[in-house]
């Protein structure tokens, strides 16, 4: 008899168990959905099958996988894999990678994609597709899996949805970027988190808050010059930081700030070679500008490419001149990479994270 109870028992709270996880998956639909998995700048072309073999194919790729600026061996902006809906079907554990970018062309209704499309938008957005010109993207998150982005990129015609590509480009690399803001920052802090006593050096020393990552060691503290440093066996990635009295705009231009990089290059950053010393190469090689608004500081960027005078090192840097508008000052924070015989591309990218941290007090992040 008792034995009966125990099992009665145990079958009710079997019942009960089930029907609260079953109440739980459907209030919450990404309960049982597994994370999504994949590197930073990882892209799966999601397209009918042998797209990549096609004039669509080398579009796509002549924009994900053009060259990442500015580096001194070519690396792609995006690390690019063409699938097809066959192919997840095939291989259902490829649903669960990170990004997708799905290309369809709605004048196909055979397409195996265009048919994904049509299910994922729906019947009244579908429709849409055909008769609206400037309905052409949609963003959509976590259908096969959590922290999953897919990017819809889609026309009426093969030279629509070549013209659609080139002209979202932009744009949805931007998103891509931002969706992978957050392995970036796990990559760049998760190890150490943040170095507070070089942050707080920065901050007093220059007026800047700004996020030093824990794995980075002061190398240099001369007036008015600080350089902290990331370093292991194959991998040097540095940054410096100065300022000077506002005076004028003319401070922004590029010309400017590559001779403030010159400057502190040639007195500060030796090597083991007599007389050598760090310049830049504005001659050989193409130089990049950028102005833009960044937490509310007024930023221009330059991007190239460093070389040694007399020595045969080199690598990519990018500079910055932020405006604290309050104090009529600018900072100048230089970053650069060493790591010969390495991809750079991540690299460069961890740094400009780091540099994206900064402020100035009383200034409100956007």
């Amino acid at each position: 008899m008792q034995h009966s109870i125990n099992l009665w028992y145990s079958a009710v709270i079997l019942l009960l168990f089930t029907a609260c996880r079953q109440q739980s998956s459907n209030n919450n639909p990404l309960a049982l959905k597994p994370t999504a998995m994949g590197r930073i700048n990882d892209v799966v072309i999601l397209a009918d099958q042998n797209i990549d073999q096609t004039p669509l194919g080398d579009t796509i790729l002549y924009y994900f996988e053009a060259p990442y600026p500015i580096l001194t061996a070519d690396e792609p902006i995006f690390n690019v894999r063409f699938m097809s809906p066959e192919d997840l079907l095939a291989k259902p554990l490829r649903k669960e990678l990170r990004t997708f970018i799905v290309i369809a062309d709605v004048s196909d209704t055979t397409s195996s994609t265009t048919k994904m499309l049509r299910s994922d938008l729906g019947e009244e957005k579908f429709k849409r597709t055909t008769t609206d010109p400037k309905f052409i993207t949609s963003i959509g998150k976590e259908k096969w899996a959590k922290d999953q982005l897919i990017i819809y990129i889609f026309a009426n015609g093969k030279e629509k949805l070549y013209k659609a590509i080139s002209d979202n480009f932009e744009a949805v690399a931007k998103r891509i970027n931002q969706h992978d803001e957050k392995n970036l920052n796990a990559t760049v802090y998760g190890i150490q988190s943040v170095n507070k006593v070089l942050s707080k050096l920065a901050l007093d020393s220059f007026g800047i808050q700004i996020k030093i990552p824990g794995l980075y060691n002061l190398a240099m503290q001369k007036p008015n010059f600080l350089w902290l440093r990331m370093d292991n066996k194959e991998i040097n990635q540095s940054i410096i930081i100065r300022k000077f009295p506002y005076k004028d705009n003319k401070q922004f231009e590029m010309e400017n700030i590559i001779r403030l990089r010159n400057e502190y290059g040639k007195e500060f950053i030796r090597t083991g070679q007599d007389s050598a010393y760090m310049s830049t190469n504005v001659i050989d090689l193409p130089t990049f500008e950028y102005t833009y608004m960044h937490n509310n500081v007024y930023t221009k960027e330059v991007r190239g490419i460093w070389e040694t005078v007399h020595d045969f090192m080199g690598g990519p840097f990018v500079s910055y001149l932020l405006l604290n508008e309050a104090e009529g000052e600018v900072v100048f924070i230089d970053v650069f990479v060493f790591a010969p015989g390495k991809d750079k591309r991540d690299l460069v990218q961890q740094m400009d994270c780091i540099v994206k941290t900064a402020t100035f007090p009383g200034v409100v992040k956007n």
